[in-house]
């Protein structure tokens, strides 16, 4: 379903989840080059992460 593609991205993004047949499941929230993720119970966060400035 169309209306799924954000909500079915962010849950790939923060919990894992992986869909069936999804057109383009890939990360939306973080960075591509992001390993893990954020809302598990088994993530283990980084002791130093990166500050990039927005421009």
């Amino acid at each position: 379903w169309k209306s799924a593609d954000f909500q079915e991205r962010e849950s790939y993004d923060m919990l894992g989840i992986l869909y069936d047949n999804h057109p383009r499941l890939k990360r939306i929230l973080m960075p591509e080059s992001w390993i893990g993720w954020p809302l598990r119970k088994d993530y283990i966060a980084p002791n130093f992460y990166e500050i990039q400035d927005a421009h």
